[in-house]
């Protein structure tokens, strides 16, 4: 359910006021799988745009790799765990074959083998930590780069300049973070996902969907995941009113008039019965409870589920746990507006706030950063920004005497001199220009991966047609929404929240009225029908940011067949995505749920099984045109 645990009733809820929610791009449509997408085709970028995009996208770090190796200490989490390939596999991360030095391409190939022989997993090198160690060495591991102590990215295994060796922290290495650890895969031709793990090894895929890749899991994982507060879920627990509120004139004409709001004490929002991470306690017993919300579950539907999904991740630096469905990051010149909310008009915006906020939450303790909290959290900003100094003063990443901006943040920028809350860099940071213009040209040009090979051409027709034929000459209207060509851009317009989620307004909790903050709508939790937790990824910020409606984007509906959970919050799911998709277009979910778009459109004169299966059919052929 959406948690909002009130322990002091309505007047906690008031004070919750302006949580901010800045969300993961995509939404519902597009997943991975093991589809092969082509190699990269030239389309509308010179081809020295696209090479350099492809760098980007795969080892482009901006410099987190200090927050990841000082901060979070993700490497060192690797070492000290003893982690091997195989419990990276089953991470669901991902191995380029073609990074590897000779030596391990074969050893890996090997355990492949023996693999398919009928070998223990367990039993070959996939089991040795020191292999791991080594193919991080070589920037074998998918998304994550590994830097030496003079800054400069290591050469990959397979090039001319390794000189060999594992990761050595210990001499000033470094691990970095880049897009393809959410959005890559491999063609699976040495190890196909599930053989050996969620995770998959072989040529790199960009683009798709690290299917089934455990980001909770992983960021567990790091000695210190209290460095990544903001983008947990905490309790908040009645902050300091007599803080400082002199942001230097930024906030001049910003903040909302009124009274201040009351006190809160133990308000929380996030998946099932998660508590928060508390602000009072020890070090230890916060970072325990930051690993319970990493990788715990809970129990709804008579499933366990995680707090934080697999095949999510959670971009927004406000406290909630709304962690959303990984999008796919393929042909994003047809894509909808950036994040699934529709937050950001562009992808360049988009890609900018991952890279200065996402994956390296830091520069949320500049002066920019705490005004945007403050700007769009009021108070409620202010506790999340003093609580993740204290974290930060508590672990020893700033050292004691010295001042937060000595240290952090650890991102490498071009610019400084946005506006607080500005698109182009929400907290007043942009990354170089050129490389984000490059990023873009080389996601643009991705080919969706291809249709499976098992569609059954007759349904496939049958389900175009109900995709594209009104309800009211006995199709399922799809188009009224969706695009009906996969080769054109989806829609711009955002769908309102309450046409996608009828129990919406059901049981409606306005948080804060922040009428007299531009044009930002309330914030607002939907806490009744049959999905509560539907809208938490919308609860403060939306596309009312620049001057849209809350809802959500348009998916571009391509790759499904590499799914089995749909919508952003993964809240409809099958075994396959046969299963899901059926489930999705089920009359029998209801008219409260979300997305009730069905086929039939009820069941008041029976359940057309056969029309749906050929409009799942249908779903599952959906790509673009591949090019030669």
């Amino acid at each position: 359910m959406s948690a909002i645990s009130m322990h002091t009733g309505r007047g906690a809820a008031m004070a919750l006021c302006t949580l901010l929610a800045l969300t993961a791009c995509g939404g519902d449509g597009g997943g991975g799988g093991e589809s092969t997408a082509a190699a990269p085709q030239q389309r509308d970028a010179a081809p020295t745009a696209v090479d350099r995009g492809r760098e980007i996208f795969r080892f482009e770090t901006f410099g987190n790799q200090g927050f990841w190796t000082t901060a979070m200490r993700l490497p060192q989490g690797i070492e000290d765990s003893g982690m091997t390939p195989l419990q990276a596999l089953e991470m669901g991360l991902n191995i380029n074959t073609a990074a590897l030095e000779p030596q391990q391409a074969e050893a890996l190939r090997n355990a492949a083998a023996r693999i398919e022989a009928g070998a223990d997993p367990a039993d070959t090198v996939l089991a040795e930590p020191t292999r791991l160690n080594a193919w991080l060495n070589q920037g074998a591991v998918i998304g994550l780069v590994p830097f030496r102590a003079d800054g400069e990215r290591k050469p990959l295994g397979s090039s001319d300049g390794f000189t060999g060796g594992g990761l050595n922290l210990a001499a000033g290495d470094r691990l970095g973070v880049s897009c393809a650890l959410c959005h890559a895969s491999t063609e699976g031709d040495v190890l196909a996902p599930g053989v050996a793990g969620a995770g998959s090894a072989g040529q790199p895929v960009d683009g798709v969907i690290a299917r089934d890749l455990d980001v909770g899991a992983l960021f567990a994982t790091a000695n210190n995941p209290l460095a990544y507060l903001p983008l947990l879920q905490l309790r908040l627990d009645q902050p300091d009113a007599g803080g400082d509120d002199d942001q230097g004139g930024l906030l001049d004409g910003l903040l909302p008039s009124g009274p201040e709001p009351e006190p809160y004490d133990g308000v929380t929002v996030g998946r099932g019965d998660f508590a928060g991470i508390p602000a009072d306690g020890t070090v230890e017993e916060a970072t325990a409870a930051a690993r319970e919300y990493l990788t715990g579950t809970y129990q709804q539907d008579g499933e366990t589920r995680r707090y934080y999904p697999r095949t999510s991740f959670d971009g927004t630096p406000d406290g909630l746990g709304n962690a959303s469905i990984t999008p796919p990051f393929f042909r994003t010149d047809l894509a909808a507006p950036g994040s699934h909310a529709g937050i950001f008009e562009k992808v360049d915006d988009f890609n900018n706030q991952d890279y200065t906020v996402a994956m390296e939450p830091t520069s949320l303790l500049t002066e920019s950063g705490r005004a945007f909290l403050n700007v769009v959290a009021g108070r409620l900003g202010d506790e999340i920004a003093r609580r993740y100094e204290a974290v930060l003063r508590d672990t020893g990443v700033i050292p004691e005497g010295m001042a937060a901006t000595d240290v952090i943040p650890f991102v490498e920028v071009e610019r400084t001199d946005l506006p607080v809350g500005a698109p182009a860099g929400t907290v007043g940071r942009r990354v170089a220009q050129r490389k984000l213009d490059d990023l873009r040209a080389y996601t643009d040009q991705l080919p969706a991966p291809a249709a499976p090979d098992d569609l059954d051409a007759d349904q496939v027709a049958a389900g175009r047609a109900l995709f594209t034929t009104g309800r009211e000459d006995g199709g399922a209207g799809c188009v009224a929404c969706h695009t009906a060509d996969p080769n054109q851009p989806v829609s711009a317009e955002v769908v309102p929240i309450e046409t996608l989620y009828p129990a919406y307004n059901d049981e409606l909790l306005v948080l804060f009225e922040r009428s007299t903050v531009s044009d930002f709508s309330d914030v607002q939790d939907a806490r009744g029908g049959p999905a509560p937790a539907y809208d938490d990824s919308v609860v403060a910020l939306d596309a009312t940011l620049r001057g849209g409606r809350r809802g959500f984007a348009q998916p571009l509906l391509l790759a499904l067949d590499g799914k089995a959970r749909f919508l952003h919050d993964g809240s409809v799911r099958g075994s396959d995505a046969r299963d899901g998709l059926d489930r999705l277009l089920d009359p029998a979910r209801g008219e409260q749920a979300p997305h009730p778009f069905y086929f039939p459109e009820n069941l008041d004169q029976g359940d057309d099984a056969q029309g749906r299966a050929a409009l799942v059919e249908y779903l599952r052929s959906r790509t673009t045109d591949q090019e030669e």
